[in-house]
């Protein structure tokens, strides 16, 4: 992990309670690095922008993610001895107000913008952030096309396709199966590749191409699905990954239990965190199911426990964060470590030799009025913290491990959660 990213845990570690120094400076040091009285660098805060949906459809999941960074926000409200000072706006769930929204957050200059929850809207900004040289993470979007060709844009959640590798290597390792069949939607696209990914790695754990009963695909007109589970049932799948929406895939396997298949493990994606779906795979004891979780209790490190600690000060001990809250906070704390370790590299740098390779006079002017400006403010230019930012490695954050290593999409540490007999089973974490 970068030096940054330790300063921030060790910040962390010395405002908890339960938490000591141990391999960080002193605390003094600290309180001057991150908590400034505001005398000396009052003149500028440094501005995270929330690109969020606040008000429309999406305002509960933007209100969501926007709860994960207010509350790290109150645990690091410093970074370069600056205030970071958080502007907000309210893409409103609709692409049309979120191209607005962008362009105002944009205007202000803010050093990372965080958000939104819903591709469309993501997308929405892709092309803004990349034209202003402004990094930005996106808390839950996971459609690719947002971070392709675009090396500002950065995810801070797993990629869909990603968990059909974890899901393939929790059903052969843990739940010991080795045929499986897929079930997907007609023209979902996101399945597709993540059905993909998912049969070929069980493909290579079992040296099999057998391994692989089947693909069924439900046509779009479809909630009758006997023929499809009477395949299954021929095909001789051990396992079955249900690649459908929450509403659909309890419709699935009720359908299941009706007609007598519930021999087989059922695998879903992270969207199967459902209050009407768990509450139904609880409830039928004879289903089998497991599906991948952003953030639990098995991802522990001391951001992870600091995190649960301040949300039940904050919220109540009987109460829960969801996965995308904790990666909300994730992308806070990782923005500033990666503003942090622009600004140290900047200082240790000698910009006449970076202007000296540039590729031309132009290149070379950039470079230097880059560094100018961030003596001058005492904040780091966008590309310098979007450098930063692909450069974290075994961040140890609230919702897992995660690794950027010269990317923009994370290799992320994945949990699975395990419901048999209607009973919670340990949760599987894939590395």
């Amino acid at each position: 992990m970068r030096k940054g990213l330790r300063k921030v845990l060790c910040l962390v570690l010395a405002v908890s309670l339960t938490a000591g120094l141990t391999g960080c400076t002193t605390y003094n040091n600290f309180k001057n690095a991150f908590f400034s009285d505001g005398k000396a660098s009052s003149e500028k805060t440094i501005k995270i922008g929330i690109y969020e949906p606040m008000t429309g459809q999406y305002k509960e999941q933007g209100k969501e993610e926007v709860a994960g960074i207010e509350l790290a926000n109150k645990l690091y409200p410093t970074v370069l001895g600056k205030k970071v000072e958080l502007v907000y706006a309210d893409n409103k769930s609709n692409m049309y107000d979120g191209e607005t929204a962008i362009q105002e957050l944009l205007s202000g200059s803010p050093s990372v913008v965080l958000g939104s929850y819903g591709e469309t809207l993501t997308l929405v900004a892709s092309d803004y952030i990349k034209a202003t040289n402004t990094p930005a993470i996106t808390i839950s979007s996971t459609n690719p096309l947002i971070t392709v060709n675009n090396p500002y844009y950065f995810s801070a959640a797993y990629t869909e396709t990603r968990q059909g590798d974890a899901l393939a290597e929790f059903a052969y390792t843990s739940a010991k199966k080795d045929v499986v069949a897929t079930v997907k939607a007609a023209n979902d696209d996101t399945a597709t590749a993540t059905i993909k990914r998912f049969t070929n790695k069980i493909k290579n754990l079992t040296g099999s191409s057998k391994s692989a009963a089947g693909n069924f695909v439900i046509p779009a007109d479809s909630q009758d699905y006997t023929e499809t589970i009477e395949k299954i049932r021929s095909s001789g799948a051990k396992a079955v990954f249900v690649a459908l929406q929450p509403a659909a895939a309890k419709s699935f396997m009720e359908q299941c239990v009706k007609n007598n298949l519930t021999h087989v493990l059922f695998l879903g994606t992270k969207s199967w965190n459902d209050k009407d779906l768990l509450k139904f795979l609880k409830n039928n004891p004879k289903l089998h199911a497991a599906y991948c979780v952003e953030q639990s209790q098995a991802n522990t490190s001391e951001l992870s426990e600091i995190f649960l600690d301040a949300y039940k000060k904050e919220y109540g001990e009987g109460s829960e964060p969801t996965g995308n809250m904790a990666v909300a906070f994730d992308a806070y704390v990782m923005a500033l470590g990666a503003i942090e370790d622009a600004y140290n590299k900047l200082l240790d740098s000698d910009v006449e030799e970076l202007a000296a390779k540039a590729k031309s006079d132009g290149e070379a002017m950039s470079i230097r009025s880059a560094y100018q400006k961030a003596m001058e403010e005492g904040i780091p230019s966008g590309t310098h913290i979007k450098d930063a930012l692909n450069n974290i490695t075994d961040f140890k954050g609230a919702s897992g491990v995660i690794n950027y290593g010269g990317n923009n999409e994370p290799t992320k540490s994945i949990s699975i959660n395990h419901i048999q007999a209607g009973k919670e089973m340990p949760v599987y974490v894939v590395e």
